[in-house]
């Protein structure tokens, strides 16, 4: 899957939006480096890319109604980050289950879980339950691994 770069508000490669349309793929994996580093989501430019295709967004909101507002805006699910307070996630939890965890150890996984999710962001493939974005060094396709080779090296953590 590919990865699309929101930073200072643009998509990158993709500067004008009326762009999008030539996108190669329905879905896309977003990272939104603006909602990442300054805590600024770009609402705007999620309802014009979910005109033109599915996509995961990885913002890593942590207020309820920041959550909220980036579903509203068209994304299909979520990436929270593993920092994230039990309370806050269980609300996120209680509200959609198209949540993705950032996870890197197992303690990250048993941790999510225990909330019901199963989709996971990570460079390691820590068992094959659940539904895996794997941004690791080896491509891995399954039915529980959706490749992101175009990831940023800058956040792969861990790996």
């Amino acid at each position: 899957m590919e990865c699309l770069i929101i930073n200072d508000g643009i998509i990158q490669g993709y500067e004008r939006k009326n762009q999008l349309v030539r996108f190669p793929e329905d879905e896309a994996f977003v990272i939104d480096m603006d909602a990442i580093t300054k805590y600024k989501f770009n609402y705007n430019v999620y309802g014009e890319l979910s005109k033109y295709i599915e996509f995961t967004l990885m913002a890593f909101p942590y207020r309820e109604a920041d959550f909220i507002d980036i579903l509203m805006s068209g994304a299909s699910r979520v990436v929270v980050n593993n920092t994230i307070p039990d309370i806050t996630l269980k609300k996120f939890m209680d509200l959609s289950e198209e949540i993705v965890m950032n996870c890197q150890s197992y303690t990250d996984v048993a941790r999510f879980r225990s909330f019901s999710g199963n989709m996971f962001l990570s460079c390691r493939m820590f068992d094959n339950n659940g539904l895996y974005f794997y941004y690791g060094a080896f491509e891995k396709e399954s039915e529980h691994a959706i490749w992101l080779p175009s990831f940023p090296q800058d956040l792969k953590n861990g790996c």
